[in-house]
């Protein structure tokens, strides 16, 4: 797990120096690394994978509080773009509705595994873990349709987060899409699959990562 636990820091550290700019909120949220081993609440309907149990050990995902009171489900990360939105380990079992559990009575979705774990996404498009394989596979999907690959591991899933918030942040001060077109920079990009192609080994990850997030 030490690759594992370089890329739980390297992902929190690149999250914690390149914030978002803050809401009117009463209490920001944020990742942070534990420095003691956490006691995880998960639901008992939930599977969590070796990779998953070492990344919410060691990582707290510290949700935001409004300014009513109400607690968000999750903490945001500045993309440049949107936000991606990161759950904590007693919120994912909320969060597999509309994916594993569909309609108003939650039935079973005959059309989704249950070892695929929705962690996290961006425009409600989900980032699936897939829980029984080997390393945790990530994968990604626009809403319904159908699942495709974005990195073989969560540990290389993660660096390439890191990497992405590096590239916006200190390469482009979070300013990657031009203010009258809205398109995202075309050097942007170039620079980005440079970088997570060497990551995520394949051309096809990369390639999938940078249209889900930017596409």
């Amino acid at each position: 797990m030490k690759q594992l636990e370089n890329s739980v820091l390297k992902f929190i550290q690149a999250k914690d120096e390149y914030p978002k700019e803050e809401a009117p909120v009463n209490k920001n949220g944020g990742v942070r690394y534990r420095s003691k081993l956490a006691n995880l609440h998960v639901d008992e309907k939930i599977s969590l994978s070796p990779e998953l149990i070492f990344f919410y050990q060691h990582c707290e995902i510290i949700c935001k509080i409004r300014p009513d009171g109400y607690q968000l489900d999750c903490t945001d990360i500045d993309l440049g773009n949107s936000p991606l939105y990161l759950y904590p380990a007693d919120k994912l079992v909320r969060r597999q509705e509309g994916f594993r559990w569909i309609g108003t009575e939650k039935r079973d979705n005959p059309n989704w595994d249950p070892n695929w774990l929705v962690v996290a996404d961006k425009d409600d498009d989900p980032i699936v873990v897939v829980t029984n394989e080997e390393n945790s596979p990530v994968f990604a999907s626009y809403e319904t349709s159908p699942l495709f690959p974005i990195a073989d591991s969560f540990s290389a899933f993660l660096n390439a987060l890191a990497v992405t918030l590096e590239i916006i942040h200190k390469k482009f001060k979070g300013e990657i899409m031009d203010e009258e077109t809205f398109d995202i920079y075309d050097d942007f990009i170039d620079m980005l699959k440079s970088s997570l192609s060497s990551i995520l080994k394949k051309e096809e990850y990369a390639d999938n990562f940078i249209d889900y997030l930017y596409g």
